[in-house]
């Protein structure tokens, strides 16, 4: 056992003083006897490869160099915080064996944000809006329409109290009232959500219309019109006239009105050529129901490249006409909603020409006090006007919030109020604590210094003697 010890040690004395005598080139360069030699102490049989092929000699290992990041770096130690910073870049990651995303081409984006959607939308003879705006609004919201037609609203011109108060939050209107003349009136109340562009016609004599253009990729045209009951000759050749500008704006239009047509009864002449020229101009009726109290088909739903779904009509004890509805699909753009934004720079007011245009009021000797009152009050507006005038801005949204209705609009301001009361509250609670905490801390380092001066007493042993005293 001793022997294999002394051999170790030998060997490895051997292989220091070789490291020391030896040129670097000859490190580690082992013959296949010196193998042999150091697997002496082994019980193991060499390899067979030792054995035939002697010349074998191991390469000398190369020398291992740490290359690091190859960047020079300076050190500054002439200030008391050490400096250490790079004067070159630091050197692109070589992303040769990770995938090249260059090589893929990019989807195509659209021009247009295009949605798909299925739409409501109603028709009802109203005959008179007045006192009915709650009844509308309530039907609106029921039905969960975005499009509804009214005819025969008898509104007058410059006169909008009553479609005020049918259109429910988030919905406008287009209203053309009868320019002369009681009855007549068409108007449609849709979502505000939806860009509808009103289109020009020429009045005609025999019918009342108006035409509404939806964009988008294929226009959409919506028609409303209103044929009184009273015969005229002159119909046909104006419904004529109107279909063939409908039809050159779209193919895809939308025709709903009260023609007062019975057609139901095929046997009538008007009812064969008004249909008949329906047809001319590829337009379906959908409207093949009864939609009067008195069981006739007078109001009229007809498409021209659109096909209507769930066609109904149903007596909501409005007027004597029935409401109609159906769902449409639409491919159009949506509007981004705006808000006029009023409002005064009064930041920019000089307090030194305000101070001198109030001093050079004209206060009139006799009057009384309620003429110097609005006497004061207006010619302050006057001020203010001419100083800071009102600004209106239009503001666009981007990304619209749809779950931002107009009562949270309304709400906003009130929780702003809130949420700051809260916020000094809980600033003064917190000041409060701090200060008690404090307080508490103070006297308890007052207390500890105060006992701490019975630690400078010398110590005194307990006698039987001094307790005796």
């Amino acid at each position: 056992m001793w022997a294999c010890k002394l051999f170790i040690w030998l060997t490895l004395l051997w292989s220091a003083l070789s490291l020391l005598l030896q040129p670097g080139a000859a490190l580690f360069q082992y013959t296949a006897a010196d193998l042999l030699l150091l697997r002496g102490h082994l019980s193991v049989p060499p390899p067979v490869a030792l054995q035939l092929h002697p010349e074998i000699v191991l390469p000398p290992r190369r020398r291992y160099i740490h290359r690091g990041s190859r960047r020079n770096f300076q050190l500054d130690n002439s200030h008391s915080i050490t400096s250490y910073w790079s004067t070159t870049r630091r050197p692109r990651l070589n992303t040769g064996r990770t995938a090249d995303l260059r090589s893929l081409a990019s989807l195509a984006k659209t021009a247009t944000s295009n949605h798909n959607n299925t739409v409501n939308f109603g028709l009802l003879n109203v005959r008179s809006l007045t006192n009915k705006g709650q009844l509308i609004q309530d039907l609106i919201t029921d039905h969960k329409l975005d499009f509804i037609g009214l005819t025969e609203t008898w509104q007058q011109l410059n006169d909008f109290s009553q479609l005020n108060a049918s259109a429910p939050p988030g919905f406008v209107y287009l209203s053309y009232p009868r320019g002369s003349g009681r009855g007549g009136g068409l108007a449609l109340l849709y979502r505000e959500k939806w860009k509808v562009l009103p289109v020009s016609t020429p009045a005609f004599s025999s019918m009342e219309s108006s035409v509404f253009q939806i964009p988008g990729p294929t226009p959409t045209v919506i028609a409303l019109i209103y044929r009184p009951p009273k015969p005229n000759s002159d119909f046909l050749n104006d419904f004529s006239s109107l279909l063939t500008q409908l039809t050159t704006l779209s193919p895809n239009v939308i025709l709903l009105g009260d023609i007062n047509i019975h057609m139901d009864n095929l046997n009538l002449p008007l009812t064969r050529d008004f249909s008949s020229c329906l047809n001319s101009f590829d337009f379906q009726t959908y409207s093949n129901f009864p939609t009067h109290i008195k069981g006739h088909s007078l109001d009229l739903i007809c498409c021209s490249g659109l096909t209507p779904s769930n066609c109904s009509a149903n007596d909501v004890n409005i007027s004597d006409h029935f409401f109609l509805s159906f769902n449409i699909p639409l491919c159009s753009l949506r509007t981004k909603p705006i808000r006029h934004i009023s409002f005064r720079n009064i930041k920019n007011i000089n307090p030194d020409t305000l101070s001198s245009i109030i001093n050079t009021i004209y206060i009139p000797s006799s009057a009384s006090p309620d003429h110097l009152v609005s006497h004061y009050n207006s010619t302050l507006h006057n001020i203010l006007d001419s100083l800071a005038p009102v600004k209106t801005l239009s503001v666009s949204f981007t990304n619209s919030a749809p779950w931002f209705t107009p009562e949270l609009r309304q709400r906003k301001p009130k929780d702003v109020n809130s949420n700051a009361s809260i916020n000094e509250l809980v600033l003064q609670y917190t000041k409060k604590c701090t200060k008690l905490i404090c307080f508490n801390t103070w006297t308890l380092l007052n207390i500890q210094n105060l006992l701490s001066t019975l630690d400078w007493f010398p110590p005194m042993k307990a006698t039987p003697g001094l307790c005796s005293q």
